[in-house]
């Protein structure tokens, strides 16, 4: 297994609310700083940088190129031929850098269209000095042409090297554009819902834009990773938005769910929150609107300190947010490790169970019913963790039982609950918040197992 990380492989994550989407983790130093993009344009790097432009806009500086070599196999030294004087080149494929920008999500791994540069579109390539020379993708093959660093083992500026036309291998290259429109989304037909008791209501990009609590600000957010995203977002307030359907108050309980079902819920209490600047749902990102993923909408914090929040807490593409006006409930999970300790609270704990959504059929004996949960499994809520034999569940009045890590390891059938019944109902005070159960037909059951309700710390055993 692998170390831990509050993601636990939830975010990955993640993430609508997770996942993990957003602009290139900041880096300062030139070791350090990686390419990492995804949407919108990167922080200001070290170094030389590269202006792209696509469907979407980002940078590329030299540290992220530098990174990139140091921790990326997609680096490498190919023999070409210019003028008829042979050379090593060193540096990675175009179309590592086009992947950046040829698809609105930009999200990280990048994925380069293939389809797309197939169909053909131009790049032009545009140096220092104001040269520029544009290629056709339908005469170019993604495999033969390189942004390289190197030439003969000694460093150059930027520049473009490949089998093409001597005409296109361009020094100090400053910019990169793609014949790939925008995409325009303000005049798209998303529509935002709001579901607030019994009342719903509806708003388009344009219609939230022109509404007077628009508002534009610096913010971030640091995933679970310890990668901080920062940009400055555009987009309403939240707050003043849903006071015009309901009161909220420290117990107010609001679902956000996303255009891909995945859902996360936000007590009154942190939106309240308003010290260090406002929550708002934001659906610009440095001025252009961002796309599908992590768009439309997006929920961040912004203000003049350029207010932090967690990367769960930044929930993506929503789609509806739901009041059904009852209370929030939160609560904490410890996890006890080897070496450390941490704490999931209740958002880090949805957002493990809706991304991973491992669902069992618990029967419990002593009533003789059949019962459908839906959690996490044990084996992914620790997967990051390391050199562990078994597993203590321990209950909030003590009770706790001990399961061997090897019985554990990939049984989905073994989990941590969170919800239940067929409409996934969070549990009942009774048995919640969470609950370890495992599945009736299981094909491992681990040797000792006993249902653990009121679940509040899983501790790891050498």
């Amino acid at each position: 297994m692998n170390k831990l990380s509050v993601a636990i492989s939830f975010l990955v994550i993640i993430g609508m609310m997770g996942c993990t989407s957003g602009p290139v983790p900041t880096a300062p130093d030139m070791e350090n700083a990686v390419a990492d993009a995804v949407s919108t344009a990167t922080p200001d790097g070290e170094g030389w940088m590269i202006s792209l432009k696509g469907v979407r806009e980002d940078e590329l500086w030299q540290s992220d190129f530098l990174r990139w070599k140091l921790e990326s196999d997609a680096y490498v030294e190919v023999e070409l031929e210019k003028r008829g004087e042979p050379g090593v080149y060193g540096g990675i494929p175009l179309s590592e850098v086009v992947a950046m920008v040829d698809d609105a999500s930009g999200s990280m791994p990048y994925e380069f269209q293939a389809e797309l540069w197939s169909r053909g579109y131009d790049i032009t390539l545009t140096a220092a000095d104001g040269y520029s020379s544009t290629i056709s993708t339908l005469e170019v093959d993604p495999d033969e042409i390189f942004l390289v660093n190197t030439v003969n083992g000694e460093e150059v500026s930027p520049q473009i090297a490949g089998n093409i036309s001597s005409g296109a291998w361009v020094r100090d290259l400053v910019e990169i554009e793609l014949s790939l429109a925008p995409v325009n989304l303000a005049a798209n037909d998303f529509e935002l819902t709001l579901e607030i008791n019994d009342t719903v209501s509806s708003y388009t990009i344009a219609e939230l834009e022109a509404l007077p609590i628009y508002i534009e600000g610096p913010g971030q957010y640091t995933n679970s990773y310890g990668n901080t995203f920062g940009a400055v977002y555009g987009g309403v307030k939240l707050v003043p938005l849903l006071r015009e359907y309901m009161e909220i108050s420290d117990e107010t309980s609001l679902t956000i769910v996303a255009m891909d079902g995945y859902e996360m819920t936000f007590g009154g209490e942190m939106l309240l929150d308003q010290d260090d600047g406002d929550w708002i749902l934001a659906f610009k990102e440095n001025g252009a609107y961002m796309p599908e993923d992590p768009g439309y909408i997006r929920l961040v914090k912004i203000g003049p300190e350029n207010p932090n929040i967690e990367g769960h807490a930044s929930a993506r593409m929503i789609a509806r947010i739901i009041s059904e006006g009852r209370p929030f409930r939160n609560f904490q999970l410890e996890i006890v490790g080897l070496e450390e300790t941490e704490i999931f609270d209740r958002q880090t704990m949805q957002s493990g169970v809706t991304t991973n959504r491992n669902r069992v059929t618990y029967f419990d004996r002593r009533n003789e019913t059949a019962t459908a949960y839906l959690g996490i499994s044990v084996w992914r809520l620790l997967e990051r963790l390391e050199g562990y034999s078994a597993v203590t569940i321990e209950a909030e009045d003590g009770f706790a039982v001990t399961l061997s890590n090897d019985q554990l390891e990939g049984n989905d059938d073994v989990i941590i609950a969170m919800y239940e019944g067929a409409d996934d109902e969070l549990l009942s005070d009774d048995e919640g918040p969470l609950r370890l159960v495992w599945d009736q037909e299981a094909e491992i059951v681990p040797e000792g197992i006993k249902s653990v309700k009121n679940v509040i710390r899983v501790i790891l055993v050498r």
